[in-house]
């Protein structure tokens, strides 16, 4: 079966999200076929497998540019067509990281949507929504994302500060890879948070201390 970014059963839902036709009677059910899409391993495998083409084969590309140029001279032949495959994977792995990207978005800001319409529209707030909110952080499918986010956060603070290094104490054939790397995974690392703060943000619709706390801050607080 061919991958999908956004499945069949999902795009009816994102259609109806924020819309006149929604339907309060269906936001459990939406909610469940949105997230289950969004938070398919197949997406988080593909993700990381992107990540991984794509920042390393922009790392190498751009780390062959830098040596070929502080090296001087013509490149040999090998060197081209190493720089080429590596410039191809490099690109190839980004724009699955953007299609991954901008349809979870899509998706994640439905689910939330639907996640939070029966309590903007009567349903009973509870204790029990005060856990619900918090223990989404330990779902597998959410904590494994958490888990790579911060690897790729922590990959962004490492090639950021090889940078400032390099620009202190002398640039060096890596510097502009390092560069890359830190900001490809940079990107990477707060895409990946931004999904998972969405749908826990729609979580925290039924708990009514933060909905409290949060009427505090006037309607900006409750904008999606």
């Amino acid at each position: 079966m061919a991958f999908s970014l956004t499945l069949p059963d999902s795009r009816p839902l994102i259609r109806a999200a924020e819309s006149a036709d929604a339907d309060e009677w269906d936001a459990d059910r939406a909610a469940e076929v949105l997230r289950r899409d969004v938070e398919r391993w197949s997406r988080w495998a593909l993700g990381v497998g992107s990540f991984v083409v794509g920042a390393g084969g922009s790392f190498l590309a751009t780390g062959f540019v830098g040596t070929i140029a502080m090296l001087g001279g013509s490149p040999a032949a090998v060197d081209v067509l190493a720089l080429a495959a590596c410039a191809i994977a490099g690109v190839a792995g980004l724009v699955m990281l953007v299609a991954l990207w901008r349809s979870g978005r899509r998706t994640a800001r439905a689910a939330a949507w639907w996640l939070r319409l029966p309590y903007r529209t009567g349903r009973q707030r509870s204790g029990v929504g005060w856990v619900h909110a918090r223990a989404v952080n330990l779902e597998a499918r959410i904590l494994a994302r958490i888990a790579t986010a911060s690897l790729a956060l922590l990959l962004a603070v490492f090639g950021l500060s090889v940078v400032v290094r390099d620009l202190v104490e002398g640039v060096t054939s890596l510097t502009a890879a390092a560069a890359v790397l830190g900001l490809l995974s940079l990107a990477a690392g707060v895409g990946q948070l931004g999904g998972v703060m969405r749908i826990v943000s729609g979580m925290s619709e039924r708990d009514p201390l933060w909905v409290r706390i949060r009427s505090f801050a006037g309607p900006s607080g409750s904008s999606s």
